[in-house]
């Protein structure tokens, strides 16, 4: 939706704005203009929309941002007077006689802060986030990055509240988003009215799109909000559902893989009761996409595809280390489920065995809660429940693979998408040397009909993430266009 000349001739005094600006002790002098670009568009749909955008010169040694200036606008002027976009420079440009170059002040860019990118964390930050992207028009939106600073407006700001209440069920006052601009502030504001103690194990990561859906899923721990990348690159007419490990919570400990795979296809089959299905999973995931293919089968259900994604068969499990998962205490999972978002975020963790064996579980709990919060791992407002049950799933999904062994071969065609790098030190710590001396990681011996094998760059972690999940998803469509024309 783009909504032309928001801003009426007339209607809005700038130097009403930049007489409040100067006010504010640290501004040194601004400058307002109204622009008439609009960066996030897509080219098809960009439109000579205006916005308010302020220029301001901060008094020396003082770091101002754009929240602060945001904020002390709001309490002195209306919403819509508010620009914007902030743009912080060492100086305004001048014209030969002294006075303010309006035309060389250069546009906003309104791009996500990079430097400070954090991924979504669950599935309500997801639903945001989509929603964003869709109004904004922008693929990458972290969930720090301000509604405003990406090209939001005021006369936007109704339209996703709409949204939000149309998508998520919760009315917010318009006020709320600009004290809260955040994807993260507005998720924990939402979250404190919410009464959906369970929500769905099917989490729609690209709901939109006019082909049949591909239902993928994740690894160990069952967070698959790691997917989004994924979503993104397949295109906006390839739908992409994954599967949230929060069932224990509703269950009870789930610990066998045809348990699971039972219940995801239950959950699948809401949205497509009938096949051809097309199916996937990365690394434990695997396993468990391949049980929810054979079960399919034995419901006389059509599996149009099923992509192994760098995920090992079961008799390439290494037994000693499942036998020893059954004897681990809670601080050695812990420690585990640190080490495998250590490796996927890239982050450090002070996180030791030692240290946390000398606490009580209530101590190591807090211990590990504080530092997935300083390393963005968890929202702010995370309480222990969230990382109890981070850990849980972990365990369950561990734990499921101790027992598993497919009882026939899969009446089908197998397709591996393997990493082309060597694997790191497995996070989820079942793969065992044997791994890199076959090339179908031993599922040719579960499979009727010759592994199709395709490599891909990077290694277990990075093929989901930029530039590496750019050409799975380019070999992941492939396949998908293959399997539809064999249909």
């Amino acid at each position: 939706m783009i909504i032309q000349n928001y801003i009426k001739p007339g209607t809005i005094e700038l130097g009403e704005i930049e007489a409040v600006l100067s006010q504010h002790e640290d501004v040194q002098i601004s400058c307002v203009i109204v622009r008439e670009d609009t960066p996030g568009e897509t080219c098809t749909e960009r439109s000579r929309s205006k916005q308010l955008v302020a220029y301001i010169v901060p008094q020396k040694d003082v770091t101002l941002t754009t929240s602060e200036l945001r904020q002390f606008l709001g309490n002195k002027l209306p919403g819509y007077m508010i620009p914007s976009a902030f743009v912080m420079l060492d100086s305004l440009p001048l014209t030969p006689n002294g006075k303010i170059d309006r035309h060389a002040l250069k546009a906003p860019a309104h791009t996500s802060n990079s430097d400070g990118f954090i991924e979504v964390r669950n599935q309500l930050e997801l639903k945001l986030l989509q929603i964003w992207s869709n109004i904004l028009k922008i693929d990458k939106i972290g969930v720090q990055d301000n509604f405003f600073d990406l090209g939001g407006h005021s006369l936007l700001a109704p339209y996703l509240m709409t949204k939000i209440k149309q998508q998520i069920g919760k009315d917010i006052p318009v006020k709320d988003l600009f004290q809260n601009p955040t994807i993260e502030q507005l998720a924990a504001i939402i979250q404190k009215e919410s009464d959906d103690s369970f929500p769905s194990c099917l989490v729609a990561i690209q709901p939109n799109g006019s082909n049949l859906p591909f239902f993928c899923v994740p690894g160990a721990g069952g967070r698959p909000f790691y997917f989004y990348h994924l979503g993104r690159c397949l295109g906006d007419d390839q739908p992409l559902y994954s599967f949230e490990n929060n069932l224990y919570q509703e269950l009870g400990a789930i610990t066998h893989i045809e348990d699971m795979a039972s219940i995801y296809i239950e959950a699948m089959q809401a949205v497509q009761p009938q096949g051809p299905y097309f199916l996937g999973g990365h690394s434990y995931g695997g396993n468990v996409a391949f049980e929810m293919a054979q079960q399919l089968h034995k419901q006389g259900q059509e599996v149009a595809l099923l992509a192994i994604v760098d995920s090992s068969a079961p008799t390439y499990k290494d037994k000693q280390m499942l036998i020893d998962y059954i004897n681990w205490d809670h601080a050695r999972w812990l420690v585990e489920v640190s080490k495998g978002i250590e490796v996927y975020l890239e982050k450090n963790v002070d996180i030791s065995y030692d240290t946390l064996q000398s606490l009580t579980v209530d101590e190591q709990l807090k211990y590990v809660l504080h530092y997935f919060k300083m390393a963005n791992m968890l929202p702010p407002n995370a309480e222990i429940t969230q990382l109890t049950n981070i850990v849980q799933a972990y365990k369950n999904s561990c734990l499921c693979l101790v027992d598993y062994v497919p009882k026939q071969p899969y009446l089908g065609k197998l397709t591996i998408l393997r990493a082309n790098e060597d694997l790191p030190e497995d996070p989820n710590g079942y793969l065992n040397a044997e791994v890199s001396q076959d090339l179908s990681l031993g599922w040719s011996e579960f499979s009727s009909e010759p592994v199709d094998i395709h490599f891909v760059l990077g290694n277990h972690i990075t093929i989901m993430v930029e530039p590496h999940v750019q050409v799975l998803a380019e070999q992941l469509k492939a396949c998908i266009q293959q399997a539809q024309a064999n249909i």
